[in-house]
C-alpha cells in the first residue's frame, strides 16, 4: 500500500489519496484510511462509523469486481470542502449493473451494497467507463 498524500488546493479545500493492490488483505488500512480522514474534518463518532461502512462497501466491490488481476490497483481520493467529505474509490473493472435482491430474508444473499451505502451517507454516484469505476460519496458535516 502506497502511504497517503494530503494536498492543499489554491481554494483551500483538503485532499488526500491512497493507492493500494486490489487484495482483501488491504481493506481493513483501506478502511481506516477514509475513517481518519472523517474523523480529523469533525464528524462524529456516529458519521465516521457510517462513512467507513458506506466505504467499505464499496472497497469491498471494488477489490471483488474492479480488479483485472492480482497488480490491479484502487484509489481512494478523499476531499474535504464546503462542510462536505467526498470519498471516491477509483477501480479498472467493469460495474456490475443488475443484481437482484433477495427480499426473502436470507442474509446470506448478496445484491444490498448501494442501498446500503445510500442509508449510510448523503449521496452516492457511480461513474463507469471502460477504464473502470468511480464509486463517489457524500456526507455533509
Amino acid at each position: 500500500m502506497k502511504l497517503a498524500e494530503e494536498h492543499l488546493l489554491s481554494n483551500n479545500n483538503i485532499f488526500s489519496e491512497i493507492t493500494f493492490k486490489s487484495d482483501p488483505r488491504n481493506l481493513s488500512s483501506a478502511r481506516k484510511f477514509v475513517e481518519n480522514f472523517a474523523r480529523e474534518h469533525g464528524f462524529s463518532e456516529e458519521q465516521v462509523f457510517d462513512i467507513k461502512v458506506a466505504a467499505g462497501e464499496a472497497l469491498s466491490n471494488a477489490i471483488e469486481h474492479g480488479s483485472t488481476g492480482k497488480e490491479s490497483e484502487i484509489k481512494i481520493i478523499a476531499d474535504f470542502s464546503k462542510k462536505s467529505l467526498h470519498i471516491s474509490i477509483i477501480d479498472t473493472g467493469i460495474f456490475k449493473k443488475v443484481v437482484k435482491v433477495d427480499d426473502t430474508g436470507d442474509p446470506h444473499h448478496r445484491g444490498r451494497g448501494i442501498p446500503f451505502m445510500l442509508a449510510l451517507v448523503d449521496k452516492v454516484t457511480i461513474n463507469e467507463s471502460k477504464d473502470g469505476t468511480i464509486v463517489k460519496l457524500v456526507k455533509n458535516l
